[in-house]
């Protein structure tokens, strides 16, 4: 089978892979990644895997400039006063976002790790108490595990990571920057990828 066969198969499938359990279900690691003396119940959170065509249908904080992408979500229920004395909507939003592109090899090369920019006083004490972007890491990991991949990369903070919320505000800039060296950088460094220089990524060998 050509790259080219492999690429779309994996692309094509990869909305499926939640299901088909290509990639573990998430109860079975979320709790590794539950911050200490932080309390979340796995059950209300789960991953959706989407792509460019299937971005069209749902809502999210990602361009999706990247062949596939997991979202992390969560569920929520809120009071919603209105003219008939209120409600309480329920449902699931979105947390975070990564996505990575499928090269030759296979490889998987992350490109996108971000969080969702709207619902933030209902987002933020969730994402506090989760290292989520480890976990949405570990998830692209068990993804190339499942349809071995010779290599996953994670692109550096430094190599212009997108969608990074990067601002023209030279004050903040310094600030931005610790954030994503902390979400790239010492992400990597925590799952045990290594840098190669060559490539100007972080690689982690899924067989190992």
């Amino acid at each position: 089978m050509s790259f080219s066969d492999v690429w779309q198969t994996l692309v094509r499938e990869f909305v499926l892979s939640v299901t088909q359990e290509k990639v573990p279900p998430l109860g079975g690691y979320f709790a590794d990644y539950v911050k200490q003396g932080c309390e979340l119940a796995p059950d209300d959170y789960r991953l959706v895997a989407l792509t460019p065509a299937t971005l069209r249908l749902v809502v999210t904080s990602s361009n999706c400039l990247t062949d596939c992408m997991f979202e992390l979500q969560s569920k929520f229920q809120q009071f919603v006063p209105d003219d008939w004395g209120g409600h309480m909507e329920k449902g699931r939003r979105d947390l975070g976002v990564i996505g990575f592109n499928i090269l030759e090899g296979p490889v998987l090369d992350i490109l996108e790790i971000n969080k969702t920019d709207g619902y933030l006083d209902w987002a933020e004490p969730k994402l506090n108490a989760l290292h989520w972007e480890r976990l949405l890491i570990r998830a692209v990991v068990d993804f190339g595990r499942s349809c071995q991949a010779k290599q996953i990369r994670l692109q550096p903070a430094l190599a212009g990571s997108l969608g990074t919320g990067a601002t023209d505000d030279p004050t903040s800039q310094p600030r931005a920057q610790e954030e994503l060296e902390q979400r790239y950088d010492a992400s990597a460094n925590a799952l045990g990828f290594g840098y190669d220089k060559s490539l100007d990524r972080f690689v982690y060998d899924p067989c190992t």
